[in-house]
């Protein structure tokens, strides 16, 4: 049997309303420091930054889609893996019964998998399959977030391969899919 994981406390975990807010005080950041650029370069004020001298204005816009596309991408990464510790950590408090003393077939079936992995569970096969199972119509929200986790694991891996699984995901796509799981699911998340 694995050893007993210890759940942080709440206040320790990222919560998806915690990415969002650093991603859209990012983003604003981001496109007021272009806003700023682009006046001064089109004043011949001094940029004041040394990435930026001698740059045009189809370079400046060109190098601050890049900083927003990468804010994007990173904000998508920690969505994702917000929802992942949401999904574990509602799997150890209802194999620790601190989610009430339920006997409904995703419990039973989460007690089942911590007695015989010998490893920790896995996210995919023994959580996310096992919501599929046990919750009318949540397999097309599994599916979907699965979907969801091909491109966290891209990202995660320093997407040193070519992407060929269909559209990037967004955060605010990515939001609305794990709105939709949680929902159907009734896994506690933010």
């Amino acid at each position: 049997m694995i050893p007993h994981v210890s759940v942080r406390s709440e206040a320790d975990q990222v919560t998806m309303d915690d990415v969002l807010d650093c991603y859209e005080t990012m983003r604003d950041g981001i496109v007021r420091r272009a806003e700023i650029a682009k006046r001064n370069l089109t004043d011949g004020t001094d940029l004041q930054d040394p990435k930026l001298f001698g740059k045009s204005v189809d370079e400046l816009n060109a190098y601050f889609e890049r900083l927003l596309d990468e804010a994007d991408k990173q904000a998508s990464l920690f969505i994702i893996a917000a929802a992942e510790a949401a999904l574990r950590v509602d799997f150890w408090k209802r194999v620790d019964g601190k989610r009430g003393k339920r006997n409904d077939s995703v419990n039973r079936a989460f007690c089942r998998i911590r007695k015989s992995r010998k490893v920790r569970e896995r996210l995919e096969e023994d959580i996310l399959d096992t919501w599929s199972d046990a919750v009318l119509g949540a397999k097309s929200k599994v599916g979907v977030f699965k979907g969801a986790l091909r491109f966290r694991h891209w990202l995660a891996h320093g997407r040193y391969w070519v992407w060929k699984h269909g559209a990037k995901y967004d955060p605010n796509a990515l939001i609305l899919i794990v709105e939709d799981l949680f929902s159907k699911t009734g896994v506690a998340g933010n």
